[in-house]
């Protein structure tokens, strides 16, 4: 059966970068995938909603229900989003049941602040950005995940294989 892999952690964790790199080995065994990206749909389905909890919260469905309807069509789906908050993770898990794997990626907020491949954390810290996931806006570690990666000694390339192996071919 055809699954849902949800990536969720911190800005800059690698969820974007583990995304691409598992949809490549994912098509490469003949599987049709697609991506769910938190920045992406932020441009587009979701450019209406701002960073309250309730547009947060609203955010998350969102792509839960959009992963559905791909799933439906026999399509795997890689959602790489921050997911803050267990409410959020609750919800999705409820849309998608057993399609619905959680996977987080687990980074040390100073790893990401390091990497800042999007200049995130450098507008927080000039304060150009408020209510940013991790620094003044909470982020609850989850507490069902399904697999648990970390992307500070483990390669994008591990860390892809550990969710194949994990996730899909088992």
């Amino acid at each position: 059966m055809n699954k849902c892999i949800w990536l969720l952690g911190l800005s800059g964790a690698g969820k974007s970068s583990i995304s691409m790199e598992l949809k490549q080995l994912m098509v490469s065994k003949g599987l049709k995938c697609l991506i769910l990206d938190g920045d992406v749909l932020r441009k587009g389905i979701n450019a209406n909603l701002g960073f309250t909890d309730a547009d947060r919260f609203e955010n998350i469905r969102r792509a839960a229900e959009i992963a559905k309807l791909f799933l439906e069509e026999g399509y795997w789906v890689i959602v790489a989003m921050i997911t803050p908050m267990e409410d959020m993770r609750t919800n999705s898990r409820q849309i998608l049941q057993d399609q619905y794997v959680e996977v987080f990626v687990d980074t040390p907020i100073e790893i990401c602040m390091e990497r800042d491949p999007k200049g995130l954390y450098q507008q927080v810290k000039e304060k150009q950005i408020k209510n940013f996931t991790g620094i003044d806006s909470p982020f609850e570690i989850p507490k069902q995940a399904h697999l648990t990666i970390e992307t500070t000694n483990d390669s994008i390339k591990d860390c892809t294989e550990k969710i194949w192996k994990h996730c899909i071919a088992s």
